[in-house]
């Protein structure tokens, strides 16, 4: 063999040499990768099964509070069955307002009627006492949360009736009519509107007579208590222990005004 031939072929062995080092590098790296990539599913699986696990316990709080609820519910409502034709010689109720001979004669809802020595009444339990409070199972809380949630609920239905009015084709006179879906979500807005006014004035005439001192200067609008300075501004707030209950009912106030302008933008 010619030299200058071997040198050819000794050249080329080194050249393939060179790419079968190459080659098993690649390999070691693509080893290396598969490895972390193989830790990283392990950790992954393992993730998920804790997650699944997790899901599993709160489905299981869930379903243990959802019989609490129940339990509370039908406990609730043997209380307040057991109050009924209760009699009270005295009651104070909590805007300083005194009935003789009182009896209750119906519970519903979160509202007590009370039969007396001078007549009839209905009163909220938020507003009657604390010994009929604790007697109802009445608790301030829970009481917001479900409003807010009647509220909401009342506000989608109105929304998805007024989605189906906008969808239907537009007619050349369109007449509403006092039998109307729409009259009528309206009209019931406007009473709840007015009943929910009607009550923040109250709670707002029984704090004042608790604490003359604190609110005999204090801007209150009857017309409109919900926008009365009092009730928006941080000076207001800290004015009288409690006043988070008139910020309450303004707020539910607000929320009705709002499906109220919804279908009726002229409303106030």
């Amino acid at each position: 063999m010619k030299q200058s031939d071997y040198e050819v072929l000794q050249k080329e062995n080194q050249q393939l040499q060179l790419r079968l080092d190459q080659a098993n590098e690649q390999f070691r790296q693509i080893q290396v990768e598969l490895s972390v990539q193989q830790a990283r599913v392990l950790q992954l699986m393992e993730v998920h099964a804790k997650l699944q696990k997790s899901q599993e316990q709160l489905q299981q709080t869930q379903d243990e509070l959802e019989a609490l609820k129940t339990e509370f519910d039908k406990f609730r409502t043997q209380r307040r069955n057991a109050m009924l034709r209760k009699k009270i010689p005295v009651l104070n109720l909590d805007g300083g307002k005194v009935l003789r001979d009182a009896e209750i004669t119906a519970i519903k809802g979160d509202e007590l009627s009370i039969q007396h020595q001078d007549g009839f009444i209905k009163v909220a339990l938020a507003a009657s006492s604390d010994d009929l409070r604790w007697e109802a199972c009445y608790d301030p809380r829970n009481a917001k949360l479900t409003a807010r949630e009647k509220l909401l609920a009342e506000a989608r239905l109105i929304d998805a009736k007024r989605r189906q009015e906008q969808a239907r084709p537009a007619k050349t006179e369109s007449i509403v009519s006092a039998s109307s879906p729409t009259h009528s979500a309206i009209e019931g807005l406007r009473q709840q509107l007015a009943a929910q006014r009607s009550r923040l004035n109250a709670e707002f005439q029984a704090m004042a007579a608790k604490n003359t001192a604190a609110l005999q200067s204090a801007e209150w609008d009857s017309s409109r208590p919900e926008a009365s300075p009092l009730l928006n501004s941080l000076s207001g707030s800290r004015a009288v222990l409690g006043i988070s209950r008139l910020q309450s009912l303004r707020d539910a106030i607000l929320a009705t005004l709002q499906q109220l302008r919804s279908l009726d933008p002229a409303s106030r």
